[in-house]
């Protein structure tokens, strides 16, 4: 059974939902009478709560036994504060206020009727607490008269806080087994030249020497780096273009790729290894793909007669005749390259564990690397970090289509808010993906959906795997924080 490594990054900010609290502002008038108010702003920080507003005692009307007490209150339906209050007090009232000792038993700021400023900046300033994550700004307005009566009162809302849901997830990062044996392969073609009707490869023709050293060069630098590579073999195969017989063509296809095997076998003195070889008499595959991106005419009907069902000789037959023209173009634009020997050097590549080699080889030579030593290098600096960011860019860029890359990549990708990113990459997994280890890629698919604000979709796919992952419950509780 596969076994894998889960690594847990903090998230950017404490655990659990981070709040951005956002005021919203209104003005509004009480009553007819009343004072107005415009400007208004609740603004948290850690610890405190700033109400500002401005007020307009234009438009209050007050008699001289009359009073009118403007009160700013903080509430949440449940929770209240009184704000800092102002009196409007006509003359014979404020007098008596005064007379009486002038006490209220609460923060109060009195005006004279006619004294009061005709605008004023009001601001307050109170220690804040949790309920005021969800709360409004109330003005509660009571025009007072003869012993203490009411003779009017409202309340209006002037602003209201409301706590925005931020989720803040525990990325899963997988760390995938060591690979037991790191088989690598170069592969590429060597474009020999041969005489008309010749099977043998001559190394002084033209280029030939050139082509049988790139062969060669690969294997020699393997050999001559005995700690880190082991070469384990050559595989040699020989294409010949369809021009000709089907079975003169297989001859020449088998005595190249044979003479091929001699002269990389004689060049390679100090290296004793096994060589292999194939062969392919006619290259259709190679026609097909020259003609499917040509501008030939009647490139349907061609390609038509590749893919059908006639034998070689008569496939070829065919396009002469039929299609003389662009058979002239198939001999001298596309034949030539056909004629060619692919080969494949097999290799071994040793284990690294220092992550400083490792980082090496991630900018020299990261086919070297194995997925998991990849995850060694990142592991070694701070998840979340550029530098770990790019390594796991970087092992994808080597394994495009393994699932733990993938997944791991577009951990990254949301780390940083790049959810387009993150989204492509997933969609690349089918639900079910990563094996027995899939309740991992799921949580992934949950965090994206919850990142991207779909909360109901993603809680039901945290809870489908919060038995066996524990970081889903956790994020099942902060989801439940979103309404």
């Amino acid at each position: 059974m596969r076994k894998y490594i889960l690594t847990l990054s903090a998230a950017i900010l404490a655990a659990g939902a981070s709040y951005a609290q956002k005021p919203v502002n209104r003005t509004a008038d009480v009553f007819a009478g009343g004072v107005r108010t415009s400007n208004v702003t609740l603004t948290p920080t850690s610890t405190m709560l700033n109400v500002t507003m401005d007020i307009d005692y234009s438009a209050a009307t007050v008699g001289n036994k009359e009073s009118l007490d403007i009160v700013p209150v903080l509430t949440d339906g449940t929770n209240v504060k009184e704000l800092p209050a102002i009196g409007l007090y006509g003359g014979r009232r404020y007098w008596k206020y005064l007379r009486d000792g002038g006490k209220t038993g609460r923060n109060f700021k009195l005006y004279k009727e006619g004294k009061a400023p005709k605008t004023e900046h009001y601001t307050a300033n109170v220690p804040y607490e949790s309920w005021m994550d969800n709360c409004q700004l109330l003005l509660r307005q009571t025009s007072r008269g003869c012993c203490n009566s009411t003779l009017n009162q409202g309340v209006s809302t002037l602003a209201a806080l409301k706590k925005e849901f931020k989720f803040s997830p525990d990325f899963l990062y997988v760390q995938p087994v060591a690979e037991a044996v790191k088989l690598r392969a170069e592969q590429g073609e060597a474009h020999l030249e041969y005489a008309v009707g010749k099977g043998k490869v001559d190394p002084k023709f033209k280029d030939n020497a050139a082509e049988i050293q790139k062969i060669t060069d690969i294997v020699n630098m393997l050999a001559a780096n005995k700690d880190e590579y082991k070469v384990k073999g050559i595989n040699l195969k020989g294409y010949a273009s369809p021009d000709g017989k089907f079975a003169t063509n297989e001859k020449l296809a088998m005595a190249r790729t044979g003479s091929l095997k001699i002269l990389v076998k004689n060049a390679l003195k100090n290296v004793d290894i096994p060589i292999t070889t194939d062969y392919e008499a006619e290259d259709w595959n190679g026609v097909r793909g020259f003609v499917e991106a040509s501008s030939l005419d009647n490139k349907d009907e061609i390609l038509a007669l590749i893919d059908g069902n006639l034998s070689p000789d008569q496939k070829e037959q065919k396009l002469r005749k039929d299609y003389p023209q662009q058979f002239r173009t198939l001999l001298d634009e596309c034949f030539p390259a056909l004629r060619r020997s692919s080969y494949e050097v097999n290799y071994e590549v040793a284990s690294y564990a220092d992550v400083n080699q490792i980082k090496d080889k991630i900018n020299s030579n990261p086919k070297d690397l194995s997925l998991n030593e990849f995850f060694l290098a990142a592991n070694s600096v701070a998840k979340g970090s550029p530098e770990f960011n790019s390594i796991m860019e970087k092992a994808l860029a080597q394994y495009p289509n393994n699932e733990i890359a993938i997944v791991n990549a577009a951990n990254a990708a949301m780390s940083i808010g790049d959810l387009s990113k993150a989204g492509q990459l997933l969609s690349k997994i089918k639900d079910g993906g990563l094996s027995k280890e899939a309740s991992y890629f799921t949580y992934a698919k949950a965090v994206y959906e919850a990142l991207s604000g779909n909360f109901a979709k993603a809680a039901s796919m945290f809870t489908s795997i919060k038995d066996k992952v524990p970081e889903a419950a956790a994020a099942l509780a902060q989801l439940a924080k979103a309404n």
